[in-house]
This record gives structure tokens, sequence and C-alpha cells, in this order.
């Protein structure tokens, strides 16, 4: 290796100059300066930054020197320069790294604040305070050349060394996609799956330059998926165990992340490949995680879950089991209501468990002399009141009459209004952005379990509602278009997507929600909720 000399030291920090640069325009690009809140809750983040940043200086100034010498450490073995500690250019390039980590913090205020700073400027700024000439009145300088040496005449030029740029490491990089994913309007559910996704990829191939992962380590991350018990940062027994302690053990195929996961995995870290190729045009990176072919099972997705048969929901809505699970069980106290609304709109329904638990009170209206659930999103993005899967689940949903008529549902969400409550099942909590995260560990780990439903070879769960509703109107001759706006499924074909826009509720009332009667006794399961 080469000893680090001066105009190593420059043409590194030109490098990071120009990095901070990229960074602190992602920091003023994704603020919403319109919004004052949101501005100085940006300027809030940047000040604690730098705060935490110069109290790390003064009480652990080794710990934070011993991380920066890495960093230094790993971009000069890349370039074939000795990383000795006690080379005096090597101590001045430490100096800096530190000094431009504070002016950055600066940098990002001054922006936020509108100052009409300009790149240049901050480069000029850097070339005041360090006296190296690494740049020419804010331009570059060309590769090689001081400052001085540009207005002198050169009759012999020693041969330059070819500059070697190192690309930056992942678990800096994949949090700008995080960010173009909220300009997209992406889900915040979407975007917090992808950060999870990201963050596993590097405890398994660890943190390393976007351009040194290579098809090797898109096979181990493979590999490795196949081993992992699924949920492994929820289920208890897995969840305090390391990587390692985890591809060791002897792990049941039915715990292990699925086939259709392992592919939605990498399928995700594909395309953020395929976003930093495109940020990072100058790297020549390559998609080694972008796999020809993937391997599913034959069976779809939709059918992973069965329905339920009507011996299934006899059991279920048996008021022996479902009045006796709900409101002699002392766990619930006093959110036994929505766990016996719930069940029942949907299965006289086909909604989604969480389009349900997030109903509103207003939502609830009379069109002619029909009561419908009219579905909506509405409120700012990521801070959205109600949301919907896709365009398609917009829709008013005609209310059975046995909700109606039978067990007083409309009787019980005036009164809620009148309570002065926004949503009509308000004792639900809002648990990772939805709703139903209670109703659906009940119904699924604990109701169905408790009924023997869960044992067998079929999936059921909740969503095997939808699944039953689906097949109860395909029995019944129903319309496909009919069924499919009332689900709120994708219409099917060119002319669905078109022209389907609206259904009217008397058309759906009789052609589907009056088919969906069942065979359950309902007035058996008829409640006072008013006590």
């Amino acid at each position: 290796m080469e000893e680090l000399t001066l105009q190593d030291v420059k043409n590194i920090l030109r490098i990071e100059v120009r990095k901070s640069l990229k960074h602190i325009h992602w920091v003023e690009y994704g603020t919403n300066k319109w919004d004052k809140d949101k501005l100085n809750e940006s300027l809030s983040k940047v000040e604690m930054g730098e705060l935490k940043l110069k109290e790390n200086l003064k009480k652990d100034y080794k710990e934070v020197v011993d991380k920066i010498e890495k960093e230094i450490d790993k971009i000069l073995i890349s370039q074939n320069l000795n990383p000795n500690r006690k080379n005096i250019e090597y101590q001045s390039l430490k100096r800096r790294w530190i000094e431009l980590k504070l002016m950055r913090q600066e940098w990002k205020k001054e922006l936020l604040w509108e100052n009409n700073k300009t790149d240049d400027d901050f480069r000029r700024e850097i070339d005041e305070n360090w006296k190296m000439g690494l740049f020419d009145n804010g331009k570059v300088l060309e590769e090689g050349k001081s400052q001085i040496e540009t207005k002198q005449p050169q009759v012999i030029q020693e041969p330059t060394k070819p500059q070697i740029i190192t690309t930056p490491l992942l678990s800096k990089v994949y949090p700008e996609h995080l960010e173009e994913m909220k300009r997209r309007r992406r889900r915040e559910g979407t975007i917090d799956e992808a950060e999870g996704t990201y963050k596993e990829l590097i405890e398994i191939l660890g943190d390393k330059a976007i351009g040194d992962y290579t098809y090797e380590d898109s096979k181990e991350y493979r590999l490795t998926l196949t081993k992992l018990p699924k949920n492994r940062k929820r289920v208890k027994k897995y969840k305090s165990n390391t990587l390692d302690k985890l591809l060791s053990m002897n792990i049941p195929k039915k715990e292990l992340i699925t086939n259709e996961t392992q592919n939605k995995l990498l399928s995700r870290v594909s395309t953020l490949w395929n976003y930093l190729i495109d940020e990072y045009p100058q790297y020549k990176l390559e998609n080694v995680f972008k796999k020809k072919q993937r391997w599913s099972s034959q069976r779809k997705q939709k059918d992973k879950r069965d329905d339920f048969l009507e011996s299934d929901l006899q059991l279920i809505f048996d008021p022996k089991h479902y009045l006796t699970e709900i409101f002699d069980n002392p766990k619930l106290r006093r959110m036994r209501f929505p766990y016996y609304f719930i069940p029942i709109f949907s299965l006289l329904s086909g909604c989604r468990i969480e389009e349900v638990s997030q109903m509103r009170t207003r939502d609830i209206v009379r069109v002619g002399n029909i009561w419908v659930y009219r579905l909506r999103e509405s409120g700012e993005y990521m801070e959205e009141e109600t949301k919907v899967k896709n365009v398609y689940s917009e829709r008013d949903i005609p209310i059975h009459n046995v909700l109606v008529n039978i067990l007083g549902f409309i009787r019980y969400v005036k009164k809620m209004e009148s309570l002065g409550h926004e949503r009509v099942f308000h004792e639900l909590p809002k648990v990772r952005n939805k709703y139903s995260k209670n109703i659906s560990r009940w119904f699924n780990g604990r109701y169905l379990e408790k009924l023997g439903l869960r044992n067998g070879d079929r999936i059921l769960s909740f969503h095997s509602f939808r699944h039953s509703v689906e097949t109860k109107l395909v029995n019944e001759n129903v319309n496909i278009r009919h069924t499919d706006y009332l689900m709120g499924h994708s219409q099917k074909g060119i002319g669905g997507k078109i022209y389907l826009k609206r259904v009217d509720v008397a058309v759906l009332m009789e052609n589907c929600v009056e088919k969906l009667g069942w065979d359950i006794d309902w007035k058996n399961l008829k409640i006072n909720w008013k006590k």
C-alpha cells in the first residue's frame, strides 16, 4: 500500500463534501416548508443531531474518533492507501472529517431557513475555513492540481494516481428510497415493511458499500431467508435470539418464511437496487438481487385461506359460544361491542376487517330507504382518518336488514354519535397504524382455536368471511360485477375499470346483500347493548 499524501486527502475530502451536499439537499427537499409545524420539527431534529454530536465529542471523544477512523480506514484500504494513523496527513484528514460533520448540520439549518445559499457558497466556506485549496471560487479543481499550480506553467507533470471512488454504505442510502416512497404517497405500512426488509438485509449480509454487494451475497440472502422463521421479531420464542442462533435452530417447516414471502422480500430489495442504479449512475451499479426465475406455489394466493362452511358459521355464531366468549370474558372488559358487531358485519357484507374496525359514525348514512356504510378514504397523507386498500375499495355498502332490524346496529351507531364518539368502535386502539389488530388477534388466535377450527388442514381466519361471502354469491349466480363492487375488488376487464363507477345501492341490496342470510338464528344473538 502507498502512503497517504496531501493530494490524497484533498481528493477524499472533495468526495465527502459532495456527499454532504447531496445529504443536506435530501433533508431540504424532504421537508414541507409550507407547514410551519413540519419545518420546526425538521429544524428541531437537526439541532438535536448537532447537539448530540457536540456532546459526544465532549464526553465520548475517543469513541466518536474510533468510529470515524474506521470509516476512513475503509476508504483508504479501498484505494490501496496505508491507513497509518500516525501519519500527519491521516490526522489532518480525521480532523477535517469531524469538522465537516459539524458544518453539515449548520448547512441543513441554513437551507431550511431559506438563506438562499448555493452549493458553491458552501464550497467557498470550506476553502475559507480549511485553506487547503480544494475548490476554486466554489468550483472543483482539476484532479492532481492545487490552486497555486493552476497559475504556474508546469514543465514536468508527474503521473497522478487513478482515483478510486468508493460507493456509500447501504445504511446511508436506503433512507433516501424511503423518502422517495413517501413522496410517491406510498402507504405508511408499506414504507415500514420496506424499512424492516432493508434492515434485515444488512443484518444478514452486513452493512457494505452498495457497489460491494455481489451475486454471491444475493444467493446467501435467499438461502438465509429459507432458514428463518416468519414473524421472528414478534414471535416470543424467536424474537430474543440472534441471527446466528436462529440459523442453528431446527425450526418446524410450517413456521418458516413461506415461498411467497421470500419472493416479496427479494422483490423489495430488487426495487431498492433499481432505485440506487438510477440515483447513483456514477458508480455503475448492477442489480445483483434481480432473480430471473422465482419459484412460487401452484396454489394461488387468493386460495391460501379457505372459506367457512355452513357448519363452521353455525359453530362460530352459536350463542352459547359467541356470546359467552365475548360478554363473559373478563379480558375484553369494555371492548365487548366491537368484538360482537365486527364479525357479524363482515359476514353480512364481505367487508375487510380493517374496513369495519375503522368505521366512523358519520359514514353510516341513509340512501332512500336503505342504510349504507359509505366507505371513503379521508385525511392527509400519512395521517389518514380512514383508509381503503385501493381505488375500487371506495364504495357504498348496503347494511343487511339483520343488522338494522334485529341486532339494532343503527341505533347503536346513533348512540355512539350522541356520546360524542367519532368512531363507531372507539374502544379499539390504533396498533401499528391499524384499528383491527386486537380483533384479529382475538378471533384468529383465541376464538377459532378454542372452537377447534384452526387445528385441521384448512386455513381459516377472519378473512375467511370474505371468501365465504364471495362463494355464496357465486353459488347464487349473482352478477360478478355486482359481487366485485360489493367486495371492493378491482373490476374484471377494461369495461369494468372505466365504466363501472357506481352501482345503485338498491341493486346491491337486492342482488347481493339480501342473499347473505345464512342459516343462523340471529334473534338468539340479539343483545341489550344499552345496558
